[in-house]
C-alpha cells in the first residue's frame, strides 16, 4: 500500500516525499530516491521522473545513476554529477538548472513559452512584435520595401498553407539585383564557428545562379529559408551565399556596403543559440508538462485512497530548462554569454545587430526580440520597453553613453548629433563608445560608415581623429589573462589604435563623459593622423606599416620592470626587465600575471615604478621573456585631469627615426614623474 493515501493541496505536496518537502526549503536529492518515491505511488515524484527523462534522455550516462539534485526556492532546481558517485574520475563538471511548477489541470495558468523555437506560437509572437514595430515605431521604419543588396537568395513564392512545410519549394537561387530594383528581405546573422559551411566562389556563382537544392544547405541556412517563408519574406541574404567568398575585390566592395545590407533589411534573423552553420536555428525540447501514469496497483489505490486517485488524475507538472536571457545591456561581457548564446559574443555580430532596425533572435528556450524602441522576449523577462522613451527626441538633450542598450545608444549618437548641427550647437562632439571588442577593423567598418556621415568626422583606423590624443588613453581590460598577442606579433592594427589589442578595452577618457570632464588638460598635440586603408573598404583593414601617427609631447626615458608578487607594499621586491633577461631570471608565470592589477610596471629615473597593463605579452605562461629589454623604452605625458596623470608607454622599433609602437599606458595617481617643457615628435605606428 503507497505511504502517499493523503494527499495534500498541489501547491504543498505530500508531506512524507522527501522532493514535495524541497518545495519548502532548499535540499539535496538523488535521481534513486526520486525513483524510489515514484515507484511507491508518489504522483508529485511520477510526474518530475517523467519530465526529467524526456528534457535529459541520457540522465544516468550523463550524470550517473545516483545524479544528484539541488532543489531551491523559487521553484529551482539543479542537476550534476556526484563527484564521489559512481562516474567517479569522469565525473562532467556540468550542471544543469531547470524550473519546475506543479498545478492542476483546471486551474488557470500563466502563459509559458512552448519549449520549441520553431513552434506555431513563437512566429505568432514573432509576427506581433513585427507588426507593432511596423505599424508604431517610427524609429525602425515602415514596411516600405527598400533597395535589394548585390546579390540575394530568392526563395520563391511563399507558401499558402500556414505551417509552410508542405508547400516550400524544394531549392533557392541566387540573384543578382538591378539597379534601384526594391523589395523586402531578411538577413541572417550567423556564426561560421570554424566550419565552412556553402559558400559562393567564382566556380559556383553560376551553379548557385541556377538553383541550390535545399538539403545541399546546411541546418542554420535551411532554418533561416523557413523562416524567411513562414513570414512571407521572398528574398534571404546570407553572407556566405551572397558575397563572393575567393574574391578579395567582391569581398571589400561588399564588406564596405554592410551598413546599407543591415540597415535595409525588412528584419535580421539573429542565430542567437547557434555555434556553427551546422548547429540549426531552432532549440526544441525545451519543455514539457506532464501527468503521472498510473502506477501498478492504481485499480487498488483508487478504492482504497479516491483522493489520492483523483490528484493523480489531475496533477500536471511544468518542466523546463531554465531560460538564459541575453545581456543587451551597454558594458554587457560577450565572454559571459559564450556558452549559451555564442552568436553575442561574436564581433561581427554585434555589429549586425547595431545596423539592423528589426532584430528577431532565436535563443535556446524561447524568442527575443530588439528593436529601437522595444526589448523584449517571449516570456516577458527581458521587457525594458517602459523603462525607454518613446521617440527619439528625449535622448538630444542627455549624454547615453553607457544609459542605454547599444542598439538604441547607436541609434540615439546618431539623432543626437544631427539634432545638433540643424540647431547650430556649438558643443563639440563626441567618439560613440565602439569598444564592446576589440577584434578587427572590418567588424565595425558598417557603424563606422553611419557614424562618419552623421558627425561629420574623420575615422582613422578604428579612432576618431577629433577626439585624439584623449582617445589614445585605453587598456586592455583582461587584467586577469594574458594578452593574446605577444609583443613581436603582427597586430591586427597600428598600435595607437584600440583595434590593435586583441582583447577587450575600456578608455580611460569618458569621451562623452560627465562634465567634470570636459576641460581636462591636455599636454600632447596630434600634428598629422594617417590611415592607409589596405582594400577597397576606407573604415576597413588598414595597412599598419604606412598607418601612423605624428605626436608632439613630453617624453621620458623609462624602464621596464615586474615584480612576482603584486601585493606586497610598496610592490617590492621588483626586477628590471634587462637584468632577468641577462641573469637568466624568469618573468612571472601565468598564474601570478593574473593577480590583482598584474605584475608588469614602468620605472621612470629613481622614482618608484608603477604599474601598467601591457596590450601585449612580455613573456609566455611559462616565464620565458619574448622581449628580453633591448629596445629602448620611453613614456610620453597626454593629458591631467582629477590630479592623476595619464602616459602612454612606448617602444622605439627604428633607430634611424623617433619611431615608436604603443605597448601599454598608464596612470599616475598622485603624480611623481619628472615634467619638463621640452616637447618632441615622435611618430607611432
Amino acid at each position: 500500500m503507497s505511504r502517499y493515501g493523503n494527499p495534500m493541496p498541489p501547491s504543498a505536496g505530500d508531506p512524507n516525499c522527501g522532493l514535495c518537502r524541497a518545495q519548502f526549503q532548499e535540499r539535496w536529492s538523488s535521481l534513486p530516491e526520486i525513483q524510489d518515491h515514484a515507484e511507491d505511488g508518489c504522483p508529485y515524484c511520477a510526474n518530475l521522473l517523467e519530465g526529467l527523462l524526456y528534457l535529459i534522455p541520457d540522465l544516468e550516462a550523463r550524470f550517473g545513476e545516483d545524479a544528484t539534485f539541488r532543489f531551491e526556492r523559487r521553484r529551482e532546481m539543479s542537476v550534476y554529477a556526484d563527484p564521489n558517485g559512481s562516474l567517479k574520475a569522469s565525473c562532467p563538471d556540468e550542471t544543469v538548472k531547470l524550473q519546475y511548477r506543479w498545478f492542476m489541470v483546471d486551474e488557470p495558468q500563466p502563459y509559458e513559452p512552448p519549449g520549441d523555437t520553431s513552434a506555431e506560437s513563437s512566429f505568432t509572437q514573432a509576427n506581433n512584435w513585427i507588426q507593432e514595430c511596423l505599424a508604431n515605431h517610427k524609429l525602425c521604419g515602415n514596411d516600405e520595401p527598400s533597395a535589394l543588396p548585390t546579390r540575394v537568395l530568392d526563395l520563391g513564392e511563399a507558401p499558402t498553407d500556414k505551417e509552410g512545410s508542405d508547400s516550400e519549394p524544394e531549392g533557392i537561387r541566387l540573384v543578382e539585383s538591378s539597379p534601384g530594383q526594391t523589395g523586402r528581405y531578411i538577413s541572417l546573422s550567423h556564426s561560421w564557428g570554424g566550419e565552412h559551411p556553402i559558400t559562393t566562389t567564382t566556380a559556383t556563382i553560376d551553379q548557385h545562379k541556377a538553383g541550390i537544392p535545399i538539403g545541399n544547405l546546411p541546418a542554420t541556412f535551411r532554418d533561416a529559408c523557413h523562416i524567411a517563408r513562414r513570414l512571407g519574406i521572398r528574398y534571404l541574404w546570407i553572407d556566405s551565399l551572397c558575397i563572393i567568398q575567393d574574391s578579395a575585390a567582391d569581398w571589400e566592395l561588399e564588406a564596405s556596403r554592410m551598413a546599407a545590407v543591415y540597415r535595409n533589411s525588412w528584419l535580421t534573423v539573429y542565430a542567437t543559440a547557434s555555434s556553427s552553420p551546422s548547429s540549426g536555428i531552432f532549440r526544441g525540447k525545451q519543455a514539457v508538462w506532464i501527468q503521472a501514469d498510473d502506477p501498478p496497483d492504481a485499480e487498488t489505490i483508487d478504492i482504497l485512497f479516491p483522493e489520492a486517485a483523483a490528484l493523480r488524475k489531475n496533477l500536471r507538472l511544468s518542466l523546463r530548462f531554465a531560460t538564459v536571457h541575453p545581456d543587451f545591456s551597454h558594458y554587457a561581457d560577450p565572454s559571459k554569454q559564450q556558452a549559451s548564446l555564442p552568436l553575442l559574443a561574436r564581433a561581427w555580430g554585434y555589429q549586425e545587430r547595431l545596423l539592423a532596425p528589426r532584430v528577431l533572435h532565436f535563443g535556446p528556450q524561447e524568442v527575443f526580440w530588439e528593436c529601437m524602441q522595444t526589448l523584449d522576449c517571449d516570456c516577458g523577462g527581458v521587457r525594458e520597453a517602459s523603462a525607454q522613451p518613446k521617440h527619439m527626441g528625449a535622448y538630444a538633450s542627455r549624454d547615453t553613453t553607457g544609459q542605454l542598450p547599444p542598439k538604441v545608444s547607436h541609434y540615439a549618437a546618431l539623432h543626437e548629433e544631427a539634432a545638433r548641427a540643424l540647431a547650430g550647437d556649438g558643443r563639440g562632439v563626441h567618439e560613440p563608445a565602439l569598444t564592446f571588442s576589440a577584434d578587427r577593423l572590418p567588424a565595425f567598418s558598417g557603424v563606422a560608415q553611419e557614424m562618419v556621415g552623421a558627425l561629420g568626422m574623420r575615422y582613422r583606423a578604428g579612432q576618431w581623429e577629433e577626439v585624439l590624443p584623449e582617445a589614445l588613453l585605453f587598456e586592455r581590460t583582461r587584467v586577469n589573462d594574458l594578452p593574446r598577442l605577444g609583443i613581436d606579433d603582427a597586430r591586427p592594427a597600428p598600435s595607437w589604435s584600440w583595434a590593435s589589442v586583441d582583447d577587450p578595452v575600456h578608455f580611460w577618457i569618458p569621451l562623452a563623459g560627465p562634465p567634470e570632464w570636459a576641460n581636462p588638460v591636455v599636454h600632447a598635440k596630434v600634428l598629422e593622423v594617417r590611415s592607409v586603408p589596405a582594400g577597397k573598404d576606407e573604415r576597413g583593414q588598414v595597412k599598419r606599416n604606412e598607418s601612423w601617427l605624428m605626436l608632439s609631447a613630453e617624453v621620458v626615458k623609462a624602464e621596464l620592470c615586474f615584480s612576482e608578487d603584486p601585493y606586497l607594499v610598496p610592490n617590492k621586491p621588483w626586477t628590471d626587465i634587462r637584468v632577468a633577461a641577462a641573469e637568466g631570471i624568469k618573468g612571472p608565470r601565468a598564474g601570478l600575471q593574473q593577480l590583482g592589477k598584474g605584475s608588469f610596471m614602468v620605472r621612470v629615473g629613481e622614482f618608484e615604478p608603477l604599474w601598467f597593463v601591457p596590450d601585449v605579452q612580455l613573456c609566455d605562461d611559462n616565464g620565458e621573456w619574448l622581449w628580453k629589454g633591448e629596445d629602448e623604452i620611453c613614456c610620453a605625458r597626454i593629458m591631467e585631469s582629477q590630479d592623476n596623470w595619464f602616459w602612454l608607454v612606448l617602444r622605439r622599433i627604428d633607430e634611424d627615426g623617433p619611431t615608436y609602437e604603443r605597448i601599454g599606458a598608464f596612470q599616475d595617481y598622485e603624480p611623481v614623474l619628472p615634467m619638463t617643457d621640452n616637447r618632441t615628435s615622435i611618430k607611432i605606428i
